[in-house]
């Protein structure tokens, strides 16, 4: 990462800088050139001007300006040659013997038309200015043309690419430097971060990220500590879930173990004591076939979300099947069971595992109810839900145990629900059951008056 940072720096530092030097180099050029070049047309200007019509037309003049010519040419080192109106040299700073020669270039010709001609090599070495030379009439009666070559361009552009080269270097050394020390004041929290979910991963769930500000990081940080937290809470679970199944288990079966061991070791025993110890025994497994029937559903439930299998049917036969079922268990507890329904209600859902749900809390409100008591259901729907109540007035839900009552294993009084024969999963199937058909429910009670749970189902639920 630090050398990701690093390369990523330089380039983002020092590509900005060579195109800089590049542009810097061509804009250089240019405005050497141009000012050369403009420099070369002034002087071009000012000697037509100063020959005039009379250089042109009275050779006998010539040899005064011959010398000034050759002089400037010599001082300023640029060729100067002058031709008359038929394109004749008439004076060559380079040759003497060129007198005479017609040289009618375009551009030569150009300026004998009255236009001023100005041209730089295409190898931008050389630039060459044509002035026309006029007389008093406004004719054109020769030109001069000025050529000089570039001298000292190559040298400032090579200084300039050296000193551009030099400045470069140093920057990158100082960006170097600099991105050594941002990258160890950025990477050290994502170091702290590493370390801490290195040893979250070796099972150190305790582990906590140490927050530090409220950038990125930080929320990373709090990220991974609220899964951490989670792990945790899901880890305890676990145990207390392996805890309960070894207790849940253990009991029915040592039970069993003694009831085996008096029937072995307890010779003489009469048929009723003999029939009286193998119902027990019957019971016991009864009990732990009970249990782990319930947790291979509630497995089976957690893997993948088990497949429904839907069906239309009469919520109210449903309930009514449920109550009937239920009946002698609420009279043996001297519990009476209402029933209202409010609206004849069909839903598309499976009805097996609705029917088992609802079993469970019409169960529960019989088994914790007191003698005498009522457990009340309630069938009511809109236009895209059932809803059914099912409500005691028995012995409540403390408020800090109605957030626990769907975890399995939980009892609010396991000595009574062990009384009761209740594994301590019904709750647990009911909810995931109503979760799987994308329902709700909710609960509602006080301790020592009872409560209300309120189940909603869709009227339509698509198997998935």
């Amino acid at each position: 990462m630090r050398w990701k940072l690093l390369l990523t720096y330089l380039l983002i530092s020092i590509i900005p800088m060579l195109v800089l030097w590049a542009t810097m180099v061509t804009v250089l050029e240019d405005h050497v050139l141009e000012q050369r070049a403009g420099e070369l047309r002034a002087l071009a200007t000012g000697r037509a001007s100063v020959l005039g019509a009379e250089y042109v037309n009275y050779p006998i003049l010539r040899h005064l300006q011959d010398q000034v010519m050759r002089e400037l040419a010599e001082s300023q080192q640029v060729w100067i040659v002058v031709v008359d109106s038929y394109a004749a040299v008439i004076f060559d700073s380079l040759s003497a013997d060129a007198d005479g020669e017609i040289r009618a270039t375009a551009s030569i010709t150009e300026a004998l038309g009255g236009t001023h001609h100005s041209t730089i090599s295409e190898d931008r070495a050389i630039a060459i200015e044509i002035a026309p030379i006029v007389d008093d009439d406004g004719n054109v009666v020769g030109a001069v043309m000025m050529s000089q070559p570039f001298v000292g361009l190559d040298e400032l552009v090579s200084a300039v690419n050296s000193g551009t080269v030099q400045f470069t270097l140093l920057i990158g050394l100082i960006v170097v430097i600099v991105v050594i020390f941002i990258a160890q004041w950025f990477m050290r929290p994502m170091r702290r971060i590493l370390l801490s979910a290195q040893r979250i991963s070796n099972g150190h769930l305790e582990e906590r990220v140490a927050i530090k500000g409220n950038d990125e990081f930080a929320e990373l940080g709090l990220a991974i500590n609220d899964m951490t937290h989670k792990l945790a809470q899901v880890e305890t679970v676990r145990q207390e879930f392996v805890s309960n199944v070894s207790h849940e288990l253990k009991t029915p079966l040592s039970g069993i173990k003694v009831l085996s061991e008096s029937l072995i070791h307890q010779g003489g025993l009469e048929n009723e004591m003999h029939l009286e110890f193998l119902t027990d025994i019957t019971m016991e497994v009864d009990r732990m076939t009970d249990i782990v029937n319930d947790l291979l559903m509630l497995v089976r439930m957690d893997e993948s979300e088990m497949p429904l299998k839907t069906s239309q049917f009469s919520l109210n036969k449903t309930l009514e099947d449920v109550i009937k079922r239920l009946n002698p268990l609420a009279h043996s507890s001297d519990i009476k069971i209402e029933f209202s329904e409010l609206k004849q209600v069909n839903v598309e859902a499976d009805e097996m595992k609705i029917s088992l749900a609802i079993s469970n809390l019409v169960e529960n409100a019989i088994k914790y109810n007191n003698p005498g008591g009522t457990a009340a259901i309630t069938l009511d729907s809109d236009n895209k839900s059932a809803f059914v109540t099912v409500a005691d007035n028995g012995v409540g839900i403390s408020e800090e145990n109605q957030a626990k009552v769907f975890t399995r294993f939980f009892r609010v009084d396991k000595g009574r629900d062990r009384e009761t024969g209740g594994t301590g999963l019904g709750l647990a199937i009911t909810h995931k059951t109503i979760l799987l058909h994308k329902g709700s429910i909710k609960l509602t009670s006080k301790e020592d008056e009872g409560s209300t749970f309120v189940v909603r189902i869709p009227l339509i639920t698509r198997s998935s």
